[in-house]
């Protein structure tokens, strides 16, 4: 039997755990093994520090046992189970006098809030809205259009006076749903099948935000043509964009591009060196010190200046639920309604599950001038100054 995950060194004899049979030990023993089955002691041994991964588990163990009771038996660490058991046990009618209500759902809470962590990490919508002004989904705004001045007045001169323009502002939510089809075989893998269904997840619900995040900013954008593909143009529309953005000193700046214009701009060479050497190709850097954004749902053209503070969005709790028995198209743009060329395939018969993950969102450009758009980009197809 392996031995335990935690380890107590004992005050009334010598120690006998020394650093190198510690790591033999943790060599020896499975991450769910060590979590499910820790004593009591002092020291806690575990390499599990991508907790996003806990919102796969809940969605694959939820797929695979069909019964709460074979919960206990589950490959998955008990935060698993809790927030598993929290998500389809009955909870007790709120009150007033009740000040711990709903506290039966912290587990869950706890799983989707470290997904939505991971996500920033991903796409460039969860990434900005850290910046953003966070109002209530579906709520009704006063947009400032013209905001107030104070002066320096002499001794006797009149106070000047400004006005104030105000505009109303609706922050709709959309949906962003993804969802991940996967065999019966997969699942019965247990742990392994976590990562895969982990990426793929995070990879669908991500897009899909940042999707119709760039049409919400393309509504309330002004927008310019790019000036080339040389590293003197690069510059010189970095400059056309950032002055025709209203900045001050609490603006969070934030660049967005598609990662193949990443790529080709962390490569632009000038004067024998890299022209943006603070650029990483795949996480995008820092670009005039401040954040480049990858975004896989960008035109390959285009190029954004996002201050969000000039934006207010919000996101709720990421939702998990899976489908054994539903019809399916395997097609990214099926016919809505079905017609008769539609093929539907039935995931019971084919041994499949559907894992999907969904959350409400919204995102509303509540200033003006707040986002510019570069389009007809090409940067980095001509290497030259």
């Amino acid at each position: 039997m392996f031995p335990p995950a935690r380890l107590r060194c004992s005050t009334s004899r010598p120690a006998t755990c020394c650093t190198t049979g510690f790591r033999n030990v943790r060599n020896l023993m499975p991450d769910l093994f060590l979590e499910k089955f820790a004593m009591r002691g002092t020291v806690h041994v575990t390499t599990d520090i991508d907790k996003g991964m806990d919102f796969a588990r809940v969605a694959r163990v939820m797929a695979y046992y069909k019964d709460a009771g074979e919960l206990e038996y589950a490959d998955a660490p008990p935060r698993i189970i809790d927030a598993i058991k929290a998500m389809k046990s009955a909870v007790v009618g709120g009150s007033i006098g009740n000040g711990t209500w709903g506290s039966e759902l912290a587990p869950y809470k706890v799983v989707s809030d470290a997904f939505m962590e991971s996500l920033r990490n991903v796409g460039c919508f969860f990434r900005i809205l850290d910046a953003m002004l966070k109002v209530p989904l579906r709520s009704q705004l006063v947009a400032f259009t013209a905001n107030a001045s104070g002066y320096v007045t002499g001794e006797g001169s009149a106070k000047r006076m400004t006005r104030m323009s105000f505009e109303n502002e609706y922050v709709d939510a959309f949906r962003a749903t993804a969802f991940v089809v996967v065999s019966n075989e997969l699942l019965k893998l247990g742990a392994l099948a976590d990562p895969i269904i982990s990426q793929e997840l995070r990879g669908a619900v991500s897009y899909t935000a940042d999707e119709q995040f760039l049409a919400i900013l393309d509504a309330g954008t002004n927008t310019s043509a790019s000036a080339g593909s040389t590293v003197n143009a690069v510059q010189q529309d970095l400059k056309t964009a950032l002055a025709a953005t209203d900045l001050g000193a609490q603006s969070k700046l934030f660049f967005v591009a598609h990662p193949d214009r990443v790529k080709l701009l962390a490569t632009m060479t000038i004067d024998g060196g890299y022209a943006f050497a603070d650029i990483n190709p795949v996480s995008g850097g820092l670009l005039l010190k401040t954040p480049l954004l990858p975004c896989d749902a960008c035109a390959s053209d285009a190029f954004y200046v996002v201050d969000a503070s000039g934006l207010a969005g919000n996101a709720d709790v990421i939702q998990v639920d899976n489908f054994r028995h539903a019809s399916i198209v395997m097609d990214d743009a099926p016919n809505s309604p079905p017609d008769a060329s539609t093929v539907l395939i039935n995931l019971f018969q084919r041994g499949l599950t559907a894992i999907q993950a969904s959350t409400y969102a919204g995102a509303k450009v509540v200033r003006a001038n707040s986002v510019y758009k570069l389009t007809g980009v090409d940067w980095g197809s001509a290497n030259s100054p």
